[in-house]
């Protein structure tokens, strides 16, 4: 296959080109080519902040992957594009604009195979009752929905849906509050172990009570994908979920600038919502064998021996991040960048020979490079959440301190702010210290120098 040159790629390696547009600070270097000029054209004639679209599109190429391909790191161990994403912001922020956009192919992909279904059904059901000469087969097969979306569904409806579309499965709510909120809707336990075991891909199967069928799916993929309020993420946070490493595993996109912004007249250059689907469309149309049990049996994608060196060396990094954190919080969260790292290495490979700008034989230095500067996005968005939900249970003191303290800061300009604000030394020593170790609201820096988050 022929590829075109990245201008963007110096000596093998990528420029990393966050963005201060309309969005936030996303790395949107990171992207193929082709994606990077949908992104900008979206955001110049529609308002669509970079954020958003370009975390959504993620996921959906993950969907478009799904257990067709894994990346292998070593021996055995297998990465999908299993990705849990949440599209941050407050209430009139552009968030489900960007996401509908992102992942219109495949609502557009369930629309027409719905309609399919109906019309198959609709014959499946007149078969059945014409008598047995007259019928094309002596036994109709009822007809199945292919489909990739999926919205609210219990668990065990979920599994029934995903047993028969193994290739992969979104969640896709605008509102994930709603997600979670129903995790004790239709039984008297959590369902969190549950989407724990979907994130790992571990096998899944459903026998519940008022079940006919035992459902077993032996590797599922189920991304997840949604906006959320500012105000809701301390719900999120909430019960077991702090704990478990529930919340760990969700990616946050939050765009600095979420102010409502004026029309544009600019029209776009080119058709990007074509341009978007076509790149998908190829995803989706990749030849793929399965097992005897209809299983899909993925292409394993290896690391380049550069790019490999390039990620254990990023995972040492990480790992003394992790070490060096003085929070559980953190801790939980850097410890799970570990898994997204490779998910990330996996999905920028496929999306970069979607593009043709790559092929797909392995995983190289480029999607290294680019999957590391996501992850330090994603780090950063991370520590932005806990430092959202920890201000939600601050006293109007703590807030008012908060606010008058600069970025960065040592102790003693600390200490000295608080008393101008009416807040003790001591007692602004002690929440400053409880705050560092929760992971919330400050981050020590070096001993005696600390920074907000």
């Amino acid at each position: 296959m022929e590829m075109s040159v990245d201008p963007m790629l110096v000596l093998g390696k990528a420029v990393d080109m966050s963005v201060k547009m309309k969005g936030g600070e996303f790395p949107l270097g990171a992207m193929p080519l082709k994606i990077q000029r949908i992104i900008r054209e979206a955001n110049e004639c529609y308002g669509f902040p970079i954020d958003y679209l370009a975390g959504a599109m993620l996921v959906v190429l993950g969907l478009g992957i799904g257990n067709t391909h894994f990346a292998r790191l070593k021996g055995k161990w297998d990465e999908s594009a299993i990705l849990f994403m949440a599209l941050v912001g407050c209430p009139g922020a552009c968030k489900s604009h960007p996401l509908n956009f992102a992942i219109r192919p495949f609502s557009d992909l369930d629309c027409k195979a719905t309609q399919e279904y109906t019309k198959a059904y609709a014959e499946y059901e007149r078969q059945k009752e014409l008598p047995m000469k007259e019928r094309t087969e002596a036994r109709p097969v009822p007809p199945v929905n292919k489909r990739y979306l999926i919205s609210d569904a219990t668990p065990e409806a979920m599994l029934q849906i995903h047993s028969e579309n193994l290739r992969g499965i979104t969640m896709w709510n605008d509102e994930l509050a709603g997600w979670f909120k129903n995790f004790s809707r239709y039984n008297k336990g959590s369902d969190e172990e549950y989407w724990l075991k979907l994130f790992n891909a571990n096998p899944t199967f459903s026998d519940r009570k008022g079940v006919k069928n035992s459902v077993y799916i032996s590797r599922p993929f189920v991304s997840v994908v949604g906006t959320i309020q500012n105000g809701i993420l301390n719900e999120l946070a909430q019960g077991s979920r702090s704990s478990n490493g529930f919340i760990d595993r969700l990616l946050f996109v939050i765009a600095n600038n979420q102010d409502k912004q004026p029309w544009s007249d600019i029209e776009p250059t080119f058709d990007i919502e074509k341009s978007w689907a076509d790149i998908i469309g190829r995803l989706v149309s990749m030849p793929y064998s399965t097992d005897e049990n209809g299983c899909v049996v993925a292409t394993i994608l290896p690391f380049a021996s550069d790019a490999k060196a390039r990620l254990y060396e990023w995972q040492r990094e990480n790992t003394a991040d992790c070490n060096r954190a003085e929070s559980d919080a953190l801790k939980g969260i850097y410890n799970k960048f570990d898994f997204h790292a490779i998910r990330f290495c996996l999905i920028l490979q496929m999306a970069r020979w979607a593009c043709g700008e790559a092929d797909k034989t392995e995983i190289d230095l480029v999607s290294v490079e680019n999957a590391v500067s996501l992850v330090n996005y994603f780090k950063a968005t991370a520590r932005r959440v806990q430092g959202i939900i920890s201000e939600m249970s601050l006293t109007e003191q703590q807030r008012a301190v908060i606010a008058a303290l600069p970025d960065d800061f040592t102790t003693e300009e600390g200490i000295r702010i608080a008393i101008e604000n009416g807040m003790p030394g001591r007692t602004f020593q002690d929440f400053l210290k409880r705050s560092v170790s929760l992971g919330t609201c400050f981050q020590r820096e070096k001993h005696g120098h600390y920074s907000k988050l």
